[in-house]
């Protein structure tokens, strides 16, 4: 519920309220002095006595003021007016992912590839610096008017090397999108962030998160021992190379999956080679030409959906290479019959051959033939005497 309000936090002058959660109020505000729009992150009174949410409000404050990236939301100022807390922060006017699969279900190819790109850029900054952000989710995640991907809320981002801010046994984050070693309290490394972005992207590219809760286990129990279900199984328009993806994203050990985001930015790079090098054109059109519709009532496509899709949905290479083959045995074919070899021909020389082939690899099948054998032997033989006999 958006409320308006005149009143002045420090030197903004608050525009309204945008936003109102657990622990702070969400403020869009002005900066007289420059004449921008900004948030302003207001930490709630009744939680300033509580140390360990201060501790983590002032955190977000000192992690993002450190990190200095196109896709990351810049932190403008923090401060401390008597028992409130503030952090002054980069408004982006926009959609949040989780706002956008609402509506969407599911995001076409190209463009999960080009968030994904993009959110890897802005985790490969955050952990050069050894900052992991442990909450990567959709509704953390924000695509604005102008098509630029922002990562949003380190409020419980993890310095890797700062002991003090984190202790094991603890787990912190949104269950369905944890890591195995963050669901069972274990130390968290950026391999833990390369998990949570292999469920993001499983999300995105076919509308259903690869671990919920149901009659067969817990989230939590099947993030740290269950597998998942091929995203091509249930979005025939996913491509092998985005499989075998997320597969290794979501390997139960860290060491097992990429060693970063770098890797994945690689990977993605090539299938991208296709599209326009401006990602955020490509992102701005698609959002202004988009409109909401209802979740789709035949999703995810049955097997044999599917596979017509795959069929009819090659790439143009594939359709010329089969009709090339196609073209070489008609014409085989074509020769053939005008030789003189019509297909009782063909069908009797295949035949010979391939009982040849049968009678090369399993030598003596007849003469061991029991019974049946031993009684073809006894006529070929009472034929010979009965000829040898006429012929005397």
């Amino acid at each position: 519920m958006v409320v308006k309000t005149k009143k002045k936090i420090g030197k903004y002058s608050v525009v309204r309220q945008i936003g109102k959660g657990s622990a702070a109020n969400i403020y869009l505000a002005k900066q007289d002095a420059l004449g921008r729009r900004l948030v302003i992150k207001e930490l709630l009174p009744l939680h300033s006595s509580n140390d360990k949410i201060v501790s983590r409000f002032k955190r977000e404050a000192k992690v993002v003021s450190q990190l200095s990236h196109d896709t990351i939301v810049h932190v403008y100022d923090y401060w401390v007016r008597g028992n409130s807390y503030y952090i002054a922060m980069e408004y982006v006017q926009g959609i949040t992912l989780k706002d956008l699969l609402s509506t969407m279900h599911h995001l076409p190819v190209h463009i999960a590839a080009i968030i994904v790109y993009q959110i890897c850029r802005g985790l490969s900054h955050a952990h050069c610096r050894g900052i992991v952000h442990r909450d990567l989710k959709p509704s953390n995640i924000m695509i604005s008017n102008s098509g630029q991907v922002k990562i949003l809320d380190f409020g419980i981002a993890h310095f890797q090397y700062d002991e003090d801010l984190t202790s094991l046994g603890a787990v912190i984050g949104t269950y369905s999108y944890m890591s195995p070693e963050q669901a069972m309290g274990k130390n968290i490394t950026p391999s833990s962030d390369i998990f949570s972005l292999g469920i993001l992207f499983y999300e995105l590219l076919t509308g259903t998160r690869p671990f919920v809760k149901d009659e067969k286990g817990d989230v939590l129990e099947k993030i740290i021992r269950k597998g998942i279900r091929s995203p091509g199984k249930i979005n025939p328009a996913v491509p092998g190379s985005f499989n075998t993806i997320i597969r290794k994203c979501l390997r139960k050990k860290p060491n097992h999956r990429f060693s970063s985001t770098d890797e994945i930015k690689n990977r993605l790079e090539r299938y991208l080679k296709r599209y326009s090098l401006d990602h955020q054109q490509i992102l701005r059109n698609f959002f202004e030409n988009i409109s909401p519709r209802k979740l789709e009532e035949g999703w995810p496509p049955k097997f044999w959906k599917r596979q017509w899709y795959r069929i009819t949905h090659l790439r143009v290479k594939t359709y010329l290479l089969i009709f090339i083959i196609l073209l070489s045995f008609g014409l085989l074919e074509y020769g053939l019959i005008s030789s003189g070899r019509g297909l009782r021909s063909q069908y009797n020389y295949l035949s010979s051959k391939l009982k040849s082939l049968y009678d090369f690899l399993l030598p003596g099948k007849v003469e061991s033939g029991g019974e049946d054998g031993t009684v073809k032997n006894g006529i070929d033989e009472i034929n010979n005497k009965d000829l040898k006999n006429r012929f005397n």
